[in-house]
């Protein structure tokens, strides 16, 4: 019984955050939306910046499993306010001094394109506050487009109650920022070393199974590389989709650590690769970092694969 609620979950949290890639948490979620932030505040009313930080503190490969409710009690009982303000020194402090995630750089002038541009192409992400608003902070992932037009930056913006893709053009720039150094997990932390490999069961067994109408089994092989120089670990499940990449199944899931800059063999087992006679259905390798009981909408990657090889009976 554990084991099947264990996969109803895990197909559960990935049909909710496939596609995804960076964390993003709302500070209104109904899990911390009424917990106590510094003084006399709350997380659903001024917890933006704890947000934002426990995106960041998430997405690092070396801190455990983060959510803004977790970080907020952490940060009230290791001087992490200042009334209700953040001490932003304190938080990079959660995983030890130098390790995971740092404060790297900060500036004080509005629509400081440069600072904000050059800091993302170091692979760091930025914290900002935005313009026209009184205080609000959003986390800067990514640029995509000329370094001077708000609308180039992608934002996770902790103030929706339900995610959509907005850029810092919603606003029409930022005030200040303050910049985070890290081990990210993102799109370009794993790389598969082969095609994912499947392998039937041999013709000696499979009459067997053709006799008693039975589902024939397969082994599912994969190997997949940390471009990280950090050691990685969690969970990589083997999911199957369909053409428009939907996921119709959690086939096998694996927990594994993967060494710095290293690679890592995985075996799977397929109950059933009848699917895969299905010329649109494909198989494709998940990562999550974890599971959680209520999984936030951005908790897995999809590694890329170049294909699928080796779907014939072997002798």
């Amino acid at each position: 019984m554990k084991k099947i609620a264990l996969c109803l979950s895990l197909l559960l949290c990935v049909t909710i955050v496939f596609g995804t890639e960076f964390s993003w948490f709302s500070q209104t979620d109904s899990r911390w939306e009424t917990d106590r932030l510094g003084r006399s505040t709350s997380i659903g009313r001024s917890g933006c910046v704890v947000s934002c930080l426990s995106m960041l503190l998430n997405q690092e490969a070396s801190n455990p499993y983060m959510t803004p409710a977790k970080l907020n009690e952490w940060l009230r009982k290791n001087g992490g306010y200042s009334g209700n303000n953040m001490r932003w020194q304190v938080p990079s402090l959660i995983d030890g001094e130098g390790l995971g995630l740092e404060l790297v750089a900060e500036s004080f002038r509005a629509n400081d394109w440069d600072f904000l541009s050059q800091e993302l192409e170091k692979g760091n992400k930025v914290i900002v506050k935005v313009a026209k608003r009184r205080s609000h902070w959003v986390l800067v992932v990514k640029q995509d487009g000329p370094s001077n037009k708000a609308s180039s930056y992608i934002v996770n913006d902790p103030g929706m109650s339900q995610y959509e893709q907005r850029t810092l053009g919603y606003w029409g720039g930022f005030r200040s920022a303050r910049s985070y150094s890290g081990n990210w997990l993102d799109e370009d932390t794993f790389n598969l070393c082969s095609d994912i490999q499947v392998v039937p069961i041999n013709g000696d067994e499979s009459f067997l199974y053709d006799i008693f109408d039975l589902p024939t089994p397969a082994d599912v092989f994969v190997s997949i590389k940390n471009n990280l120089d950090v050691p990685i670990q969690g969970f990589f499940l083997l999911g199957l989709f369909d053409g428009d990449d939907n996921l119709l199944d959690t086939v096998d899931m694996a927990w594994a650590e993967i060494g710095p800059e290293s690679e890592i063999d995985l075996i799977y087992e397929m109950a059933d690769y009848s699917p895969l006679e299905v010329d649109s259905n494909s198989l494709k390798i998940i990562y999550s970092k974890y599971f959680s009981s209520m999984p936030s909408r951005y908790e897995t990657l999809h590694i890329k694969a170049s294909g699928i090889s080796n779907l014939t009976n072997s002798d």
